[in-house]
């Protein structure tokens, strides 16, 4: 995939093992404060998730091009886990560690090129340990990267507006469904 805001959302599942267009969610983000919010909702319920013992470990993944606001929905994310916490672009340092009540590794593989750059920045580690949450920009970079389970958003700017989709493997379906419905209430009781 280049930097460009063109996104072809109908073929990413098929990219990934453990996602199909069954389990996908797709929503109309108004503005920055609304793709905020969505990503709050989201490190809400995945938050309740982990501290539950209803999930050991997560992993999300976003797509998009430059400007298409992963960072932007990561900050909703991380403050939605932890209200004081503030996510800023792994773009240079490639690893953000936010050490909150559940830790959330915030990547970045925009520029790394090989499935073996991945070592470098100890991804498999991360990905092999759990009571965390590891977000990733730019998987589509690496898709091999993929762990086989989790959520993944791909953003894209339209028009003055966001789109996103959101697929789920199989544990994730009912979380992402339970935060794409909280936030068409919310979107809908602020009308």
């Amino acid at each position: 995939m280049t930097d460009e805001q063109t996104v072809d959302l109908g073929a990413i599942a098929a990219q990934y093992d453990g996602l199909s267009e069954a389990s996908v969610f797709e929503l109309n983000l108004v503005d920055r404060t609304e793709t905020i919010a969505l990503g709050e909702l989201l490190g809400q319920a995945l938050h309740g998730a982990l501290t539950g013992h209803d999930l050991s470990g997560v992993f999300v993944g976003l797509i998009g091009g430059l400007g298409a606001g992963k960072t932007t929905f990561m900050q909703g994310f991380v403050s939605g886990i932890d209200a004081d916490a503030e996510a800023t672009s792994p773009t240079y340092a490639l690893v953000n560690v936010y050490d909150l009540d559940v830790p959330v590794i915030h990547m970045d593989l925009y520029r790394l090129e090989h499935l073996d750059d991945l070592e470098s920045i100890g991804y498999w580690d991360y990905v092999e340990s759990d009571e965390r949450v590891l977000c990733v920009e730019w998987i589509d970079r690496i898709p091999q990267a993929w762990p086989g389970e989790g959520i993944l958003l791909a953003l894209m700017a339209v028009e003055g507006s966001r789109q996103i989709r959101m697929w789920a493997s199989p544990d994730y379906v009912n979380i992402l469904s339970s935060v794409c419905e909280s936030f068409e209430q919310r979107a809908t009781s602020s009308i």
